[in-house]
């Protein structure tokens, strides 16, 4: 399993995800070229778990984003992604990690287990590197700025991929700013 996190950036209003894209199999390194982290423009998301729940999971919140735009010409809020991310999830095996922004444009983070829990968080870690990923990003300072988020997770997931096979060195990334309303 790959490794997938999230920080909030409370001083500039923004979320950053990062995930690798390693696959293993049995300890062996099968692949390096497995998307965990997909961008929605007004929304992203990264996932753990095997490929083919991953496809499915995102070709089922694609559908559910654009059967929301068409039907209320406006993105889904953070709370309403986090709760069809959870349902779809549950379904396909897997736990993400949900960005998105509330009604009045602030970013939101949720954490979604394969057991249809969602937990509002600032900072989360999902896949086989938690731990160190968890250790790493709890004893640092919160960045304040989207550019300094970004180089913690790049920097909590290559010590990550250090330490286990199972996390891969190429690394995907999805920025989302508050915006004002």
């Amino acid at each position: 399993m790959a490794t997938v996190v999230g920080v909030v950036c409370s001083a500039e209003g923004g979320v950053v995800l990062a995930g690798d894209r390693r696959q293993t199999k049995d300890g062996t390194v099968v692949s390096d070229s497995v998307q965990r982290v997909f961008d929605y423009d007004s929304a992203g998301y990264a996932v753990v778990g095997n490929p083919g729940s991953i496809e499915e999971f995102d070709r089922r919140f694609d559908a559910e984003l654009r059967r929301y735009r068409t039907e209320r010409d406006e993105p889904m809020s953070s709370t309403r992604l986090a709760r069809t991310a959870s349902e779809i999830a549950t379904e396909a095996g897997v736990d993400a990690l949900v960005a998105g922004r509330d009604e009045e444009g602030s970013v939101v983070l949720h954490e979604v287990g394969t057991d249809g829990r969602t937990v509002e968080t600032e900072t989360a870690a999902l896949g086989s590197g938690s731990p160190v990923a968890f250790g790493r990003l709890e004893n640092g300072s919160m960045p304040d700025d989207l550019d300094a988020a970004e180089t913690l997770v790049r920097d909590t997931l290559r010590a990550v991929a250090e330490r286990t096979t199972d996390t891969g060195g190429e690394i995907d990334v999805f920025r989302l700013e508050q915006t004002s309303e």
